[in-house]
C-alpha cells in the first residue's frame, strides 16, 4: 500500500440518497431505465400505495428500508434487465464511481447541489456499476 495516501471515508445520509432516487427516477433516468410491472409489484408488497404514494419514494424505501432487489430495464428493450438496485451493493458502487472519477457526483448530492445529471451518474452506478447512458 503506498504511505502517501490518505483514506477518506464519506457518509451519505439517508436523506441524500433518498433525494437521489426521487430526482433520478422522476427525471434525470427517464431517458434509459423502465419499470417491469414485476419491479412495481416487489416494491409495492414492501411499500403499500397507502403507506406511500409516490413511486419514486416507494422504490427508494423498498430497497433501503426492507432490503428489496429491483430490477431496472431498459427502456428501449424492456425485456432486458440492466441491473438491480441492491442496498448492501450501494456504498461499493458509489466507491466504485469515485475511483472512476466521479466523485463530483455524490459530493454534489451531500452538499445539496445535486440535479438531474448528478443523479443519473450516481444512479446508473448503483443499477449497473458503471455509466452506460449519456
Amino acid at each position: 500500500m503506498n504511505q502517501n495516501l490518505t483514506t477518506i471515508k464519506v457518509g451519505v445520509s439517508r436523506e441524500t440518497m433518498e433525494n437521489i432516487f426521487i430526482t433520478a427516477l422522476e427525471g434525470g433516468c427517464n431517458y434509459w431505465y423502465y419499470l417491469s410491472k414485476e419491479a412495481v409489484l416487489r416494491v409495492r408488497s414492501a411499500v403499500p400505495k397507502s403507506e406511500e404514494e409516490c413511486l419514486s419514494v416507494a422504490i427508494f424505501k423498498a430497497v433501503y428500508d426492507h432490503d428489496i432487489e429491483v430490477p431496472i430495464n431498459d427502456i428501449e428493450n424492456p425485456s432486458e434487465v440492466l441491473g438491480v438496485l441492491n442496498k448492501s451493493e450501494m456504498p461499493l458502487r458509489i466507491h466504485k464511481m469515485i475511483q472512476d472519477g466521479h466523485g463530483d457526483a455524490i459530493f454534489s448530492e451531500i452538499r445539496e447541489e445535486g440535479d438531474a445529471e448528478t443523479s443519473d451518474i450516481i444512479f446508473q452506478y448503483l443499477v449497473m456499476n458503471e455509466i452506460v447512458f449519456g
